[in-house]
């Protein structure tokens, strides 16, 4: 459709010819202007001046004969004032208002009472206003200033100056403007011109390349040669040419390459309707491509997906980008199929959305593989707890054995030996043998105590959790000759029989690895209730290690060791943290206690 008549089309050089001289003429006018008022308010300042001197002068020379009351004097100055160019009138007035002189003779002996003469009389500085003279209209200033002796007022000057003067130069300057802007509007127009022509030239080229394009001719070259953009629009225009020539690809071969995609691909309208789907997607939902398209897309979406909720969909008209989501896709026999679904918003080449592209793939078999994963991790940490469990529970017969029978056996041998010491007591060699042997099974008998604490703590039976930690730091300090601080509140009334095992476990394998490894000379030790969890932290000043190193050990190659802490802590129902660097480990976890 068509909005001007075709006499009114003009070329780009005429329309920017135009602007451009519009632009000249606009701000010829403005300067003219301004300057006009420059002058006016220039020249009236200057008037006023020059009639505020004029007034003082008769003020100053008419002092003597106001006195004398010397009205020929005060007539001679009145006549010279009147000399000057422009002046209309003089008035010498006394305090009462009455004329004593005048320019004109059958004024002098009037009394004056008009606002203006109240105002000159009452003023005790100079000042002015402007009026008009009666009869021709003419425009001036009526300028006023007191006559004083001392502090004395003799009487008042009111002089009238002609605006005549300052309208002769305003018309005078306005002249020399008018030349001035004539002349610059010719030379604009020149000159807006030749600019329009430098300009339009190429564009127009450009016009005439972009229509046969249009119409199919893609060999059409530009031979513009510019350094401005004009010139990088006509290189950008032949690479684009080129490049269209080079890869126009026909719409059936693009549907050819998303039809032959894995995933499936869903474009959405604005209101959500389906206007286009892939192979892929027909195939996976069960459905064909004509059931689907118009369709809205809570057809193949449960209701609960927050992304096709009114609110989402519009975030995601607005911009927001969706990636990797994991959702659900709905198939024709109520099948829910899950899917890793990525979406963007469809703009035009305008930037108007013209709707939604959606883009997933099935994840069911990735799913499958999670689930049996976790089942797989369920099931190992199962299988260590009850590790864990058995292992205690050889202990704890192992325990047993060593207690009552190595223990009483040894026991035994150290009777015999006594018995034997008692009957050849006159040997002193053989005297010397037994107690050498004696002391032996003293030391084995002591080292199986210790064994047997160490696999089943019965301390933790007899005496409790806190007294049998106290023992194990302090012979753990003993044994492996370092300085151990223990920070410990009551614990038996915290935990469970079994759980008291875990912990004392845990304790006794951190002293034991910090024995081992860290070449550590201290240990602090916190076993503390905080409000609602029990608190645990070992630190030392050893040398360090890597702690991912560490757990990423093959485990068949070396003990159980931090792995084990870790299993013994979630059966607790915490979370172990070891931090290591060089100059000590710090190993810490919480447990709630309502776990218990």
């Amino acid at each position: 459709m068509e909005i001007w008549p075709p006499w009114l089309k003009f070329s780009l050089r005429t329309k920017l010819t135009l602007l451009i001289e519009s632009l000249v003429v606009i701000l010829v006018v403005v300067t003219g202007v301004i300057t006009t008022m420059r002058e006016k308010e220039s020249l009236e300042g200057e008037l006023r001046k020059r009639g505020l001197a004029l007034a003082a002068d008769v003020a100053k020379f008419s002092t003597s004969p106001m006195l004398s009351n010397d009205l020929p004097t005060l007539r001679r100055f009145v006549n010279h004032s009147m000399e000057q160019d422009y002046v209309r009138y003089v008035v010498l007035l006394d305090p009462q208002g009455r004329v004593v002189m005048h320019s004109d003779l059958q004024e002098v002996g009037k009394i004056y009472r008009d606002s203006m003469t109240s105002v000159a009389l009452k003023s005790e500085k100079y000042g002015s206003f402007q009026a008009t003279l009666p009869g021709s209209g003419e425009y001036y200033y009526d300028i006023y200033t007191p006559i004083y002796l001392d502090d004395a007022r003799l009487g008042t000057v009111r002089l009238g100056y002609s605006y005549m003067a300052v309208e002769k130069e305003i018309a005078s300057a306005r002249q020399q403007i008018f030349i001035i802007a004539v002349v610059t509007i010719l030379i604009g127009g020149i000159s807006a011109y030749l600019l329009a022509a430098f300009i339009s030239a190429p564009i127009k080229k450009i016009t005439d390349a972009t229509g046969k394009v249009a119409a199919g001719d893609l060999i059409t070259r530009l031979t513009v040669r510019r350094n401005d953009e004009i010139g990088a629009l006509a290189n950008s225009f032949n690479e684009m040419t080129e490049n269209l020539r080079k890869t126009t690809i026909s719409r059936d071969y693009v549907d050819n390459i998303i039809g032959s995609m894995n995933d499936t691909l869903v474009v959405l309208e604005p209101d959500a309707r389906i206007s286009s789907v892939n192979k892929a997607a027909c195939e996976l939902l069960g459905y064909q491509e004509e059931e689907l398209i118009g369709a809205h897309v809570q057809k193949i979406l449960p209701m609960e997906e927050s992304f096709f909720s009114e609110a989402g969909f519009r975030r995601v008209l607005a911009g927001e980008k969706i990636i990797n989501l994991e959702i659900d896709y709905l198939a024709r026999d109520g099948a829910r199929v899950p899917m890793l679904f990525s979406a963007t918003v469809l703009k035009d080449k305008e930037g108007g959305i013209e709707g939604v592209v959606g883009i997933a793939r099935d994840v069911t078999e990735r799913r499958k593989a999670e689930e049996a994963l976790r089942q797989s991790e369920r099931e190992l940490r199962d299988l260590s707890a009850q590790l864990l469990t058995a292992q205690e529970e050889e202990r704890r017969r192992l325990s047993v054995e060593l207690h009552d029978e190595l223990g009483q056996s040894l026991m035994v041998l150290k009777l015999k030996v006594r018995a034997i010491q008692r009957a050849w007591g006159a040997e002193a060699g053989l005297k010397k043998e037994c107690d050498a042997v004696i002391n032996y099974i003293n030391e084995v008998t002591e080292n199986v105590r210790r064994l047997s604490r160490d696999l089943s703590p019965s301390i933790l039976e007899d005496l409790g959790l806190t007294i049998a930690v106290r023992r194990l730091v302090e012979s753990s300090g003993k044994l492996y000759n370092i300085s151990c601080s223990l920070d410990m509140t009551e614990l038996d009334s915290l935990f469970s029989r079994d759980q008291k095992i875990t912990v004392y476990r845990i304790v006794q394998e951190c002293l034991t690895n910090i024995a081992k490894h860290s070449l550590a000379s201290n240990v602090w030790l916190t076993l503390s209730r905080r409000q609602d969890s029990f608190f645990f932290q070992v630190r030392d000043d050893g040398e360090g290690f890597d702690v991912r190193e560490v757990l990423g050990r093959d485990r068949t190659k070396h003990g159980l060791g931090l792995s084990a802490m870790h299993e013994r802590v979630r059966m607790l129902g915490g979370t172990l943290s070891v931090q290591s660097s060089k100059g000590g480990t710090i190993i810490s976890f919480a447990v709630p206690l309502k776990f218990r």
